[in-house]
């Protein structure tokens, strides 16, 4: 993005942001109802998920490993704190998908004074199971009185997720292919636990903090969107395509 800013260029790129968020948010929430069947943790781990029916799944028993080994590390540590032990088979599982935008805390400088701020990344959003949202997370984990086999499957359900979308490759081809590349990073409030989340080809980010602090005076709410960077529209390509045409170079050496 270009360092050069007025406060009507900062509106313009708002107006543009929103705009294309609204096809951009179309599609994402599209492209995920339709691959929600991929997500299902059944097909990946087979009967040490309990459910109506028996499903035999190859590979499921190595799965359940991977499970029980990134919950011995993560759940027992901070902020979870929760029994080693998991027994088999799990309780059954939430399989339908909500999406969440991606939030973080930024610290704006201006004039040697500072100012913490919330930005939102509109065309990033966090995947989860239906009910499991990072929200209602940290509001579990706040809880005094917390209920730790509730907490277990929150656990559960963000590590089935990480697991499923690495043992199918594929799902994460096509939704790079169509632009919404597929990732995990962690959060600051849930220890090491991997966040899912989908973005868009089309990234976005913050102008300086002088305006952002600006904007957010004028609102009167310390909060801020994250603005287009409007170069990526021209620069986007078909990953299958650029692909292929790596290979091509290669054997022509």
């Amino acid at each position: 993005m270009n360092d050069t800013y007025t406060t009507q260029k900062l509106l313009n790129l708002r107006r543009l942001t929103r705009t294309i968020g609204e096809t951009i948010s179309g599609r994402m929430k599209a492209y995920i109802a339709t691959l929600t069947p991929l997500f299902r943790q059944r097909a990946v781990f087979g009967e040490y998920i309990q459910a109506s029916g028996k499903e035999t799944i190859k590979g499921a028993d190595q799965a359940f490993k991977e499970l029980q080994g990134l919950y011995e590390t993560i759940a027992v540590a901070a902020p979870f704190h929760l029994p080693r032990e998991l027994n088999s088979p799990l309780m059954q599982m939430t399989s339908s998908l909500e999406l969440t935008p991606w939030e973080y805390i930024h610290t704006a400088g201006k004039d040697g004074e500072s100012k913490t701020i919330t930005v939102t990344s509109p065309f990033k959003s966090i995947i989860t199971y239906t009910g499991y949202s990072p929200k209602r997370l940290k509001e579990l984990l706040t809880n005094r009185n917390r209920n730790d086999g509730e907490l277990q499957q929150f656990v559960l359900h963000y590590l089935a997720m990480h697991i499923v979308i690495s043992k199918q490759p594929g799902l994460a081809q096509i939704l790079n292919t169509l632009h919404f590349p597929l990732a995990s990073s962690q959060l600051p409030d849930f220890g090491a636990l991997p966040i899912t989340y989908i973005t868009s080809s089309i990234s976005t980010s913050l102008p300086p903090d002088a305006l952002v602090i600006e904007s957010t005076e004028l609102s009167g709410k310390n909060a801020f969107e994250e603005l287009i960077n409007v170069e990526d529209i021209g620069n986007l390509g078909d990953p299958f395509k650029d692909q292929l045409m790596e290979m091509l170079k290669a054997g022509q050496q």
